[in-house]
């Protein structure tokens, strides 16, 4: 059950965690690389021309990592180097565990203009290196991509990122009713799934 005051406390975690990976994304559109794309209009050599939708995460996979979640956020739009699509439920108000679970996915594209063309492989690279923070860890997903994972200031949330050819992919999740170390680390345990999950669907 959430703590005395665990309403007006979830509601307030809820807004942090969803407010600082808007920052992150803000922050990864305007350091983007200038898209340069072929006659054609796509990049030759890039496995994904465009973000996935937000269809393609698994249903079953959200209700395994947040129970009772609804769809709060669906979003597509450009990025100065390729697409950005931005996806997020919740379940607060609607499951005595309440929660967020935040998808982002960002295709990126090969920058043809330098003498020298930079895939978007180069690109996603580049933008999960600079992403992960230091006391970040690597896990293997089973279905193959190296994940880095890591813990926020705000109890009880993880973040978790990978790449998959010139596709970022980054995943947050927070239980809002929840704190300590036993939270942390479920909460970590939580994303390294879903991530298995989605991993397999792209």
């Amino acid at each position: 059950m959430p703590p005395s005051g665990g309403v007006r406390g979830a509601l307030i975690r809820g807004v942090l965690v969803v407010g600082g990976a808007a920052v992150l994304s803000a922050a990864a559109i305007t350091g983007g690389l200038v898209l340069a794309a072929d006659e054609a209009g796509i990049p030759s050599g890039d496995v994904h021309t465009s973000a996935p939708a937000c269809s393609v995460v698994p249903a079953a996979a959200v209700e395994e990592a947040l129970p009772g979640a609804l769809p709060e956020t669906a979003a597509s739009g450009p990025l100065p180097d390729g697409e950005n699509t931005v996806c997020a439920w919740t379940s607060l108000g609607r499951s005595e565990t309440p929660g967020t679970l935040r998808v982002e996915f960002s295709a990126l594209l090969t920058d043809t203009e330098q003498d020298t063309p930079l895939p978007g492989t180069g690109h996603a690279g580049g933008l999960l290196a600079a992403l992960v923070p230091e006391h970040g860890h690597t896990v293997e997903l089973s279905s193959g991509p190296e994940a880095h994972v890591w813990l926020e200031r705000v109890s009880g949330t993880a973040d978790l990122a990978f790449r998959s050819d010139n596709l970022l992919v980054r995943l947050s999740y927070a239980d809002t009713a929840g704190s300590g170390p036993d939270q942390a680390e479920q909460a970590r345990e939580i994303v390294v799934a879903f991530a298995e999950r989605l991993a397999e669907a792209l």
